[in-house]
């Protein structure tokens, strides 16, 4: 299909997803934004503001209606982290049909709990895998099974079609032309959608995408010609964390967009500060991806002072564990998190034949260790622990009640503090472990490295992502064993976690 077929289908779709989208939510505002130090006219579309506190219900409820009555009393099925699940649910619980929601098993449980609010009897979800893709092969064999409708988070004329009717209300707010758009792209859809109907609009209208230095995967397909998948997806910014775009999204982001912008994660970070401060709002991180191109674009001089901008606040959904030593700090749950030190002998295992026999379904949120003089080793290990799984975990506290110590409020817990005696570690090799956030993904590889090293240091924090990152010494008896070992301890970490990174720390020791 020609570019000019293809944008106008689009766009006559976009047309048509105005008489559906509207009977489940309303059009959101377009508002002013002053930044300091920012001399320039910036607008933002507030998406944070429809029925799920971001734009995926367009295009999930638009491809829903889409549907006939046969399909519909077939059911649906769809893969997604969260806002697309929770367009979904809402669509399902408007339309009378029962959704299938293949999710992976990091999820954050608020967005599940959204999911369930919106989509009730309606919904039923299903943890599958440790990534997005995973969750998606799974839905998509379901839908194989059983006849179900497959409704794609992003590539799908419908659904970027619903999306696109965010773009409308952008043109007729009387609020543009406008010269620059900032848009995040993770599968494409909205980039795609927004492109088409402002380019159309108003032709002489720059549409910037906004992706993820590690995440990346549109600008991937434009220099490759073609969607290809990514070896590694940070996901950091979880709501846009694809390893492969569609074909659609790719044809029209290439042949639409103006440029693609990266942007790092303390990137990201310091537009939701922005957008605190000029709004007093606080957008997920995908969501403050549009903003955050545009900073990097005015930091380097790339903005001229009379064009006018748009950037696109495109969701609002985070979990409040992600707001790392504020949250730590405030507590994620001060009426259930416990922080223990433990006494555990100085032995090859001893560190996760205590963590294996935690209680499932508690949450271990924080644990240091640092191999001191004092004999036996005391990591401090703090967990949250639900209503459901307390007698559980009074029972094994109970076990444990020789060597537990309830340190809970504590200094040494509250600001970490992780004493070490560097002059015991023999040959140490520092590690940081990123692994899925979920239970028993870090103790694989625990167990599979105990007769292989010792562990010498341990530092992690719960963050709120769907991945864990963990700071591991390991010690050996000599430099020999070390580089005897080094290798087999890679080989466990791609068999057991995501990503295995050496840590040079030798000014500390």
């Amino acid at each position: 299909m020609s570019e000019g077929n293809r944008v106008d289908q689009l766009l006559e779709a976009i047309h048509q997803a105005r008489a559906r989208v509207y009977q489940i939510g309303n059009a959101t505002p377009l508002e002013s934004m002053v930044i300091e130090g920012v001399d320039q006219s910036i607008w933002v579309k507030r998406e944070d503001l429809g029925p799920i506190k971001a734009y995926k219900w367009r295009g999930a409820f638009n491809a829903m209606a889409c549907l006939t009555p046969a399909q519909l009393e077939g059911g649906v099925v769809a893969a997604s982290a969260g806002n697309h699940a929770q367009g979904i649910a809402l669509a399902a619980r408007k339309l009378g049909t029962k959704a299938y929601i293949y999710m992976p098993k990091p999820t954050p449980l608020v967005k599940r709990k959204a999911v369930m609010a919106h989509g009730g009897d309606c919904v039923s979800i299903e943890l599958i895998g440790d990534s997005f893709s995973e969750a998606q092969t799974a839905a998509l064999e379901h839908a194989m099974q059983t006849g179900a409708t497959f409704i794609p988070p992003y590539d799908s004329i419908d659904v970027m079609a619903g999306q696109g009717t965010l773009a409308d209300e952008i043109f007729t707010s009387g609020e543009g032309p406008f010269d620059r758009v900032y848009v995040a792209v993770g599968g494409g859809g909205m980039a795609s959608a927004v492109a088409a109907l402002l380019k159309s609009s108003w032709p002489k209208v720059k549409v910037i995408g906004v992706e993820g230095v590690d995440q990346a995967s549109m600008k991937a397909a434009i220099e490759s010609g073609e969607p290809v998948p990514l070896d590694y997806v940070d996901v950091f910014c979880d709501g846009t964390a694809v390893t492969q775009v569609g074909k659609l999204t790719y044809a029209f982001c290439r042949d639409l967009l103006d440029e693609i912008v990266t942007v790092t994660n303390g990137e990201v970070s310091s537009a939701i500060k922005s957008h605190w401060d000029g709004l007093r709002v606080i957008p997920e991180p995908s969501g403050a991806m549009s903003l955050a191109g545009f900073l990097k674009h005015h930091e380097a001089g790339e903005i001229k002072p009379n064009e006018k901008v748009l950037t696109i606040l495109c969701g609002a959904n985070m979990d409040f564990a992600k707001f790392a030593d504020v949250s730590r700090q405030a507590g994620i749950n001060p009426q259930r998190d416990r922080s223990w030190r433990f006494k555990i002998p100085e032995e090859k295992g001893s560190l996760a034949e205590l963590l294996t026999d935690l209680p499932a379904g508690v949450s271990i949120m924080d644990l240091q260790y640092g191999r001191t003089m004092k004999e036996p080793q005391r990591p401090l290990l703090s967990v949250d622990v639900p209503n459901l799984v307390s007698a559980d975990f009074e029972k094994w506290i109970a076990r444990n009640e020789k060597s537990a110590e309830d340190v809970t409020g504590h200094g040494a817990t509250r600001f970490r503090v992780i004493p070490f005696t560097p002059s015991l570690f023999a040959s140490p090799l520092f590690v940081e472990v990123e692994f899925p956030e979920r239970a028993g993904a870090l103790l694989g590889f625990m167990n599979a490295i105990s007769s292989i090293t010792s562990l010498c240091y341990f530092n992690y924090t719960y963050t709120g992502e769907r991945v864990g990152r963990a700071l591991i010494g390991l010690d050996f008896e000599n430099d020999e064993e070390l580089m005897s070992h080094r290798s087999k301890i890679f080989e466990q970490a791609g068999k057991t976690v995501r990503a295995v990174k050496e840590v040079l720390i030798d000014s500390l020791l």
